[in-house]
């Protein structure tokens, strides 16, 4: 059997576990680069370059920059600052809370932007005549979503898409490559939630009482506990500038962004904004790992001619000519519904060699249609599959149904966006 037909065994085998996910998908991840060295297809040093790559370096620092805002409080106050000025309007609160949970999404990671957050709406809806749960919880998450598909670190999508991109090419994308279509979709949604979204999840939902609201936790959640403290008011100072130096550098390309991300951590626990021992408990790992092996993966795959035999099935399929519009829908359509069922790096994967060995083939330019994976990837949102924040947002007693048929509009206008605006920042063809 060749290199090429075990590495596509492999793989095959990869997604079937991704997919059925009995298993851990950084364990398969993982068990898929062991198959690779043990079957031939690729050395040991190929298969696990992706731990001294400096995205893993990059997403490890800003998880622990992260994790410090939740330790000081920082992201407790921002919650709460949110409550004051929205004066216990729904609609104020939800543009608000969906702009900040955008922004700090850029920075940190998801998962902890919409764990700050979902407390704070328990406590907002507990309190408030006027707020409900369930009308605010999917937007606020989806302002995090389409935040975290701003910038490099914002989502695990855009730096597999990065991985294999500096892997197969000479290209790559900076921190703010993705920010102008990004703040497009971020922009565009908040608006749409304010239009649209907002009277049409009270028309898919209504006056149905929580029925998920498990986690006692979010019911219990002191926010006050550090407004008035002067130990953490003092850290809370100190990581703000710390987080002002880190975004300075990201912008004027002052440090390597792996390096900024990895000192700006080394200074929350040098200032005691970070606990080391607590962090490196409380630490996503898998999110680490996951991204580490999926670069293993993409060796892998690169090792043999796959990614060169999957582009030329495609271009038999589409012909030897087709139009670089057309095939820009096509890139955005498939990982934007794969994604709905597997995490979307699992989903970039899949497809940035795909897609990066028929770019060669058409001479179409690479960069715009990596994007393209990277932004469909990151922002599917029909089903609490799509990603792990949109899982959690269950909690407020969302049926598997309704994330369809409230969010299959959202995933159309993103689809229609994407089309309109990547064409116009990033040529499809040279």
């Amino acid at each position: 059997m060749s290199h090429e037909s075990i590495a596509i065994l492999i793989i095959a085998v990869c997604v079937v576990l991704f997919v059925i996910n009995k298993i851990n998908t950084c364990v398969v991840a993982c068990l898929g680069c062991i198959a690779f060295v043990v079957t031939g297809v690729c050395s040991f040093q190929e298969a696990f370059s992706g731990f001294s790559n400096s995205l893993v370096i990059l997403i490890f620092g800003a998880l622990i920059v992260g994790e410090a805002m939740s330790q000081t409080g920082l992201d407790k106050i921002i919650g709460n600052f949110v409550i004051k000025v929205s004066r216990d309007n729904e609609r104020v609160f939800i543009l608000l809370a969906g702009a900040v949970s955008g922004l700090l999404s850029m920075w940190m990671a998801n998962t902890a932007v919409v764990a700050c957050f979902l407390p704070i709406i328990a406590s907002v809806s507990r309190t408030s005549k006027n707020m409900t749960m369930k009308n605010m919880t999917m937007s606020i998450t989806f302002g995090a979503m389409y935040g975290g598909a701003c910038t490099l670190i914002g989502s695990t999508s855009q730096l597999a898409v990065q991985g294999i991109l500096t892997e197969m090419t000479d290209q790559s994308l900076g921190m703010f490559t993705l920010m102008p279509v990004g703040l497009i979709l971020l922009v565009s949604f908040l608006l749409y939630e304010q239009l649209i979204g907002y009277k049409l999840g009270i028309k898919i939902w209504g006056d149905r009482p929580l029925e998920g609201i498990e986690d006692e936790a979010l019911l219990k959640q002191d926010m006050t506990e550090y407004e008035h403290h002067p130990h953490y008011k003092r850290k809370m100072i100190i990581l703000v500038v710390i987080f002002v130096l880190m975004v300075i550098s990201y912008t004027a390309s002052l440090l390597p962004t792996a390096i900024t991300a990895l000192l700006s951590a080394m200074l929350c626990f040098v200032t005691g904004c970070a606990e080391p021992r607590k962090t490196i408990k409380r630490i996503n790992w898998n999110s680490v790992l996951f991204l580490g092996c999926c670069m293993g993966l993409a060796n892998g795959i690169t090792a043999t001619n796959i990614n060169q035999m999957l582009a030329d099935v495609l271009t038999k399929v589409l012909g030897t000519q087709v139009n670089p519009v057309l095939f820009l829908a096509i890139v955005i359509l498939f990982p934007m519904v794969v994604s709905n069922f597997l995490a979307n790096a699992t989903t970039t994967v899949i497809f940035t060699p795909i897609v990066i060995g028929a770019c060669k083939l058409y001479g179409f330019n690479i960069l715009p249609y990596c994007l393209a994976v990277a932004y469909a990837a990151s922002t599917t949102c029909a089903t609490p599959m799509a990603h792990s924040q949109i899982t959690m947002t269950m909690v407020a007693g969302y049926r598997f149904t309704d994330y369809a048929k409230a969010n299959i509009p959202v995933q159309l206008l993103t689809f229609a966006e994407l089309m309109i605006f990547l064409p116009l920042f990033f040529p499809l063809a040279g």
